[in-house]
């Protein structure tokens, strides 16, 4: 299998992971959201209704932007939102992976070119 076959196919494969995994996601806390909510009572919709506990204390994240929260903002569903978040994150670490290489390779080049080992 030739090599640009292989990364083509493995791009893929992430791509189809990250956007159809997130539809199977859980909406339960995970580990560290469920140590934050010890000690307060929650209301059916999760949110806190009254104890006290450290997330009660929590604001909105200090960066935000659109994929905050594993999902983008701007998108109703959170199934969508959370399936685009992944496949949005996929591709921008694979054209910073891409544009790496690309830089590495082409500095690799001048420099053999130039005598350089």
């Amino acid at each position: 299998m030739k090599t640009s076959r292989f990364v083509l196919f493995g791009a893929l494969v992430a791509l189809a992971l990250a956007g159809g995994l997130a539809l199977f996601a859980s909406s339960s806390p995970d580990g560290l959201e469920s140590v934050m909510l010890e000690g307060c009572q929650t209301g059916a919709d999760g949110e806190i209704s009254g104890g006290e506990c450290a997330l009660q204390q929590a604001g909105e994240h200090e960066i935000g932007g659109p994929l905050a929260d594993y999902g983008i903002s701007f998108i109703d569903s959170e199934t969508l939102g959370g399936s685009l978040a992944g496949i949005v994150g996929v591709l921008l670490v694979l054209a910073l992976a891409t544009g790496l290489f690309w830089l590495l390779a082409r500095g690799r080049r001048a420099g053999a070119g130039s005598g350089e080992a």
